[in-house]
């Protein structure tokens, strides 16, 4: 599936960190080196989709900076992540921005080496919304994620 277009909505602090233990043997002693920023978490919609509920398809994206609301950002999908919330469920689309730094970032899978797993997605909606607490009901693959934009696209 080519890229898609994220319209942000507002995004938030840098809980979503790369795991540097991997490709990095010197101990950081809770530091980071000089210019490495931890990426943002930002939530939005596809733009030119339509969900089920005859609204744009929610998503969540990771990117280098965050974004002011009402930005578009260019992203391509990694999975889907089934949120609970009190009266409502919610599927969102997870992406990451195109940006070499996230070039490794193909599938659902990939996300752990950034401390991306649901549940560090899942807190994004819920500081985005005080008094809303999603919990994570599943996550899906990529194939998911291209199954449900296609889905919303028109035809």
């Amino acid at each position: 599936m080519p890229g898609i277009t994220v319209e942000v909505d507002a995004t938030v602090g840098r809980t979503i960190r790369r795991d540097d233990t991997l490709t990095d043997s010197l101990p950081r002693r809770g530091r980071r080196p000089a210019g490495h920023r931890r990426p943002a978490g930002g939530q939005g919609y596809v733009a030119d989709t339509l969900g089920d509920d005859r609204r744009p398809v929610e998503a969540l994206v990771l990117m280098c900076e965050p974004a002011v609301p009402g930005a578009n950002v260019r992203a391509w999908p990694v999975g889907v992540l089934h949120l609970a919330a009190p009266g409502r469920t919610v599927d969102e689309v997870l992406c990451v921005a195109e940006a070499p730094s996230f070039a490794d970032l193909v599938d659902v899978d990939d996300l752990a080496r950034w401390h991306a797993e649901p549940e560090a997605w899942a807190a994004v909606p819920s500081g985005l919304s005080p008094g809303n607490a999603y919990t994570v009901a599943g996550c899906g693959p990529k194939r998911e994620a291209e199954q449900l934009l296609s889905a919303a696209r028109p035809t």
